[in-house]
């Protein structure tokens, strides 16, 4: 399902259907999945349809941009650095154009959202809440469904650190995709208190396509941030 599709086509994996059906003067759009069938009109007869794994945060509404990611606590001896893979919820952005001008049409998922708060009720964070295992290796995934995220946590600190929870924010995240979609994530902890998260924008090897993102499609005046600073913690 997941690439460039020129008009017309139909594509079917499982139990959801794409499909771009050109008529006269427009074409039609249609998306059946679980529970829901979406229908628009598309001012065009021929073009291409771009279908790719985007940012889990735009579902059921644009609630939040930070993903939390809750896990099993991993200890880190000072100084040490660990890489561990944990599995996010995967939204499926459709977008009309080309790689430097395009547009979203349509966001679906398969999976139901979750939503938490980091930080305090006065000044913390809603966050899309995802609980996921820890894994030592990338674990295996169907990419309609779910993600997997390989995640470097390094304590620069002088303690031993317990860790369980990392938040990133939407606008630096980048997916990649090919057999499972992935991200690639960075987590500096200094303290109990306060860690730095980043996502890569490099892919994570041959055969891996960079995905369309909605956030440049939202046309927001919040520029891009290159990390993100915890500071409300990084365990329960």
């Amino acid at each position: 399902m997941f690439g460039v599709h020129h008009i017309p086509f139909r594509v079917d994996t499982n139990d959801i259907s794409v499909q771009v059906i050109p008529g006269d003067a427009f074409s039609t759009y249609t998306r059946t999945s679980p529970g829901e069938k979406v229908t628009k009109q598309l001012g065009y007869r021929e073009g291409k349809v771009i279908i790719n794994p985007v940012e889990p945060v735009n579902l059921p509404k644009e609630v939040t941009g930070m993903l939390e990611f809750h896990f099993l606590p991993v200890t880190l001896s000072p100084g040490s650095t660990i890489t561990l893979y944990l599995k996010f919820p995967v939204e499926i952005g459709v977008f009309v154009g080309d790689d430097e001008n395009y547009t979203l049409i349509d966001v679906f998922s398969r999976a139901p959202a979750k939503y938490s708060l980091y930080g305090t009720p006065e000044k913390g964070f809603i966050t899309r809440h995802v609980e996921s295992e820890v894994y030592d290796s990338a674990p295996s995934s169907n990419p309609l469904e779910e993600g997997v995220m390989t995640l470097s946590i390094k304590n620069s600190s002088r303690d031993w650190i317990e860790v369980s929870r990392a938040v990133f924010d939407v606008s630096m995240m980048r997916l990649f995709y090919g057999n499972t979609a992935v991200m690639i994530g960075e987590m500096e902890i200094i303290s109990r208190l306060i860690a730095i998260t980043r996502i890569s924008g490099t892919p994570p090897g041959d055969g891996m396509s960079t995905a369309l993102r909605v956030y440049p499609t939202r046309k927001s005046l919040i520029p891009e941030k290159l990390f993100f600073m915890m500071e409300y913690g990084v365990g329960d």
